[in-house]
């Protein structure tokens, strides 16, 4: 999925931006989130899943100098995972461009919601909604595990805000691991691989 860091023909901050989501990808796959946090395991979810996290460290950056050229490669990243994703899935060359804009527009959507969110924007619904719509993909969530990830979202932001910008900008960003804050929780039901898209 990630494309090799070695690479030729990468800029520089090509090289940070692949290394920066490689971090993303790995925290956001943890199966603690999935076994016991309750984010559904599959593609929806687990684009889901990354799309928060990215955000949270978007949410750390954004404004800060230099960030908008390792954002805005970090951006054109994901955006080419997603089409690299599909092929492998088998998605043919005719229908690729019009499911990369759509998952690209459920991705960067998400933002302006969370931002809605955290910010109290008129209008915009609270973090509960739109973790629920969001990670949790409008299934039914109970309470404690609603609770578990608005905590998880709030101190996996603290981690982040407690990093450098300097580190950051060089690729050098940690997530805290998810397990602690879900372990008390029991497991969740397996999706049947049937009703997984991926």
């Amino acid at each position: 999925m990630i494309r090799s860091f070695f690479r030729t023909k990468l800029t520089r901050e090509q090289k940070i931006a692949l290394v920066l989501y490689e971090q993303i990808v790995t925290t956001a796959r943890q199966p603690a989130l999935y076994a016991k946090a309750g984010i559904p395991d599959t593609l929806e979810g687990r684009v889901e899943s990354i799309a928060l996290h990215t955000f949270l460290l978007f949410r750390r950056m954004t404004g800060r100098p230099g960030w908008d050229t390792i954002g805005g490669a970090l951006s054109d990243e994901i955006v080419a995972d997603f089409d690299r994703s599909l092929r492998e899935m088998g998605v043919g060359d005719m229908s690729i461009g019009k499911k990369v804009k759509k998952l690209a527009q459920l991705f960067f959507g998400r933002f302006d919601a969370y931002w809605g969110a955290i910010n109290g924007s008129e209008g915009a619904e609270d973090l509960d909604s739109v973790l629920k719509w969001g990670v949790f993909q409008g299934q039914d969530v109970d309470a404690a595990r609603l609770a578990a990830m608005n905590e998880y979202f709030d101190k996996q932001s603290a981690h982040l805000f407690a990093q450098t910008e300097k580190n950051i900008l060089v690729g050098r960003v940690t997530f805290t691991a998810p397990d602690p804050f879900f372990a008390a929780l029991p497991d969740v039901q397996p999706i049947p691989a049937s009703e997984t898209t991926a």
